[in-house]
């Protein structure tokens, strides 16, 4: 596997962490939740670029 395989695989799976925390937060304020779900988000974030970078270089390459 190479990294932009294993970068898609992560990303897959944070977006999925995304999903459920959203799911379970409800209409409660849940500050614990709320800053779980911007960790991961910008986690998943910076995986994006890395991959639209990784992309960028191999097609140049």
């Amino acid at each position: 596997m190479n990294d932009i395989t294993l970068l898609k695989e992560e990303i897959a799976e944070l977006e999925a962490q995304i999903t459920r925390i959203k799911g379970s937060m409800g209409k409660a304020d849940n500050g614990v939740k709320l800053h779980k779900l911007a960790v991961i988000t910008r986690l998943r974030d910076r995986c994006l670029r890395s991959l639209t970078n990784l992309e960028s270089r191999s097609a140049s390459a």
